[in-house]
């Protein structure tokens, strides 16, 4: 069975709210632990890591979407759009989001590939070529999950990927809970 060449949605929305928590400057509050992991900047963020993925709707993934084009597209989007609501760009947001994007791109790229094209077109639509690190740290997944042992590969890949980010998440909520504490 060929697993697909990428982390699963799980991995990429554990990164996304990692960068959330870490971006939001604002200290939780002290009611719902569930509604401060999951305000409105942690919910973006995570939609934003989820969504290059969206591309295999279209039979066009690991290009576009996955290209540090989109990245920054999604910032400059996200600096109008705090810009309108606020009446002036917030940096913060804009970078979050885009940062939360571009973990997607990081994962991928990190993501064991062996089907050609290996790699993510990561400067589309400048440079046609595929890039792949070669560290192969996560596993891949597969899509069909129907076909026999793809529950397991997909479970063995969202371990892999709790255990490799998990870390990552719980140091960015022990920081953003801190700031409680501290006061701000």
């Amino acid at each position: 069975m060929m697993a697909e060449p990428m982390p699963s949605p799980l991995g990429h929305a554990l990164a996304g709210l990692t960068v959330s928590w870490v971006a939001d400057s604002k200290p939780p509050s002290t009611g719902s632990h569930v509604r401060d992991a999951l305000n409105p900047l942690a919910l973006w963020c995570t939609a934003l890591a989820v969504l290059p993925d969206a591309d295999l709707l279209v039979d066009w993934h690991r290009v576009g979407t996955h290209s540090v084009t989109a990245t920054a597209l999604i910032f400059i989007v996200a600096m109008v759009v705090t810009g309108k609501v606020t009446r002036r760009p917030v940096w913060r947001i804009a970078t979050a989001l885009a940062a939360a994007h571009g973990t997607h791109l990081l994962l991928d790229w990190l993501a064991i590939d062996s089907n050609p094209p290996s790699g993510i077109q990561l400067f589309w639509p400048l440079d046609h070529r595929f890039y792949v690190s070669g560290f192969n740290i996560f596993p891949g997944t597969q899509r069909a999950i129907l076909i026999p042992g793809a529950m397991m590969l997909n479970a063995r890949s969202a371990m892999v990927e709790l255990l490799l980010l998990g870390p990552f998440a719980i140091g960015a909520w022990l920081l953003r809970r801190g700031r409680t504490r501290r006061g701000g």
